[in-house]
């Protein structure tokens, strides 16, 4: 039996409930971004070369994913409420501690723990929005996507301007985990309590729609992990400019996709979901088709607009989508999307570092055109309208 969190029938939320989502996003992203300045850090306490820096790092996606696979289950026993508070604990505490951990063994423990927090969150916050969409009756989840992103760059920007003010590695963390402990004393009894009761599996695999939504959610994000790591490579390798101004490939591409998630419920109560997804991702596609075949460098910027432009509301209309499936209750839906998505962030800029060794990255990056284009195509399986509308 599932509950009112995820039903129609659920009484309506308050403002503090809406606000108390919003927060949420904005925590998660915080923290993972965070994290991100002191990576160089940790790389000289530990004294480590790259090679072992990136098994480093893998352990935190190792984690994320492990606590994906079970944290549907986890917000069937216990709620979103319960769960959203324990893991933003247990990330800001992790958060912490990785501005004075030493060892290899210990830092990586940290790590995985840490990214195994993130996971539950990034489940259990979209769980919670689905259940805010269906109380009020509107779309709201892009505007929360949105927060994930301006909370990305708060943490960022916030933690590399106190490094290079001179603030201890060890000081910066403390003060970006409190920041998460903050905003948790304020949100987080606004957060809804709700829970299914229903029995299942600890570990669910995707089914039915939840299974073709996940593998688009899986294409996007592979798409944005291949530009966090490749758009300056591109830039500067195949498109003469300086390294040192590649970087803002990718700014564009991530302000672009911000800007257009704070308007994108707006858009997709207007046009409908199915239209914003195919009309999307056809866009980006065009953007990467640009990207990869102007002469300079110029050029190779639109595109990247243009994809953010895209791209930026596809992945929160899946969410909302997964959510509504009657193919699997929505927490276990959206932990199966969840998942795969994530899988895509962390397999996209390996598999098109392995592919740009073969063929040449202008190349492998034209290959993000066709997952973007597939996207389009198989865009029928998105509601047209109402994110309550349910997916068989």
């Amino acid at each position: 039996m599932t509950s009112c969190s995820f039903t129609n029938s659920c009484p309506s939320v308050t403002g503090w409930q809406q606000h108390a989502t919003r927060a949420a996003f904005f925590a998660a992203g915080f923290a993972v971004a965070a994290w991100a300045p002191l990576v160089p850090f940790v790389k000289n306490r530990l004294a480590i070369d790259e090679a072992t820096l990136g098994y480093l790092l893998l352990c935190l996606g190792v984690g994320s994913i492990l606590a994906m696979l079970s944290s549907g289950n986890i917000i069937s026993r216990f709620g979103c409420k319960r769960v959203m508070n324990l893991s933003m604990v247990v990330a800001a505490a992790m958060l912490s501690l990785l501005g004075t951990v030493d060892g290899l063994y210990q830092t990586a423990l940290v790590l995985a723990i840490f990214g195994g927090a993130i996971g539950t969150m990034d489940v259990a916050m979209n769980a919670h929005a689905v259940a805010v969409e269906r109380r009020t009756g509107r779309r709201m989840m892009s505007g929360f996507h949105a927060l994930y992103s301006v909370g990305g760059l708060a943490g960022s920007g916030g933690a590399a301007a106190a490094l290079s003010a001179g603030v201890t590695p060890a000081t910066t963390a403390i003060a970006a985990a409190s920041a998460l402990i903050i905003a948790l004393a304020i949100f987080g009894r606004h957060f809804l309590s709700e829970k299914n009761q229903m029995q299942g599996l600890s570990l669910v695999l995707p089914r039915g729609s939840v299974l073709l939504l996940g593998s688009m959610c899986l294409m996007l994000l592979l798409v944005e992990g291949a530009m966090l790591d490749w758009s300056a490579l591109l830039l500067s390798g195949s498109k003469a400019m300086p390294a040192s101004h590649a970087g803002i490939g990718y700014a564009v591409f991530a302000g672009t996709m911000t800007a257009m998630r704070l308007t994108g419920d707006w858009t997709a109560a207007k046009l409908g979901a199915r239209r914003v997804v195919r009309a999307g991702s056809a866009l980006g596609a065009a953007g990467v088709a640009l990207a990869v075949l102007a002469p300079g460098p110029g050029l190779t910027i639109f595109g990247f607009a243009l994809m953010g432009v895209g791209c930026a509301n596809v992945v929160p209309i899946l969410y909302s989508a997964a959510g509504a499936s009657k193919s699997m209750s929505a927490e276990h839906a959206i932990a199966a999307t969840a998942t795969l998505g994530y899988a895509g962030t962390l397999t996209g800029p390996a598999a098109i570092g392995f592919i740009a060794h073969g063929v040449g990255l202008p190349a492998a990056f034209g290959l993000l055109a066709a997952l973007l284009v597939t996207v389009c195509l198989v865009s029928n399986i998105v509601p047209k309208h109402e994110q309550t509308d349910a997916l068989d």
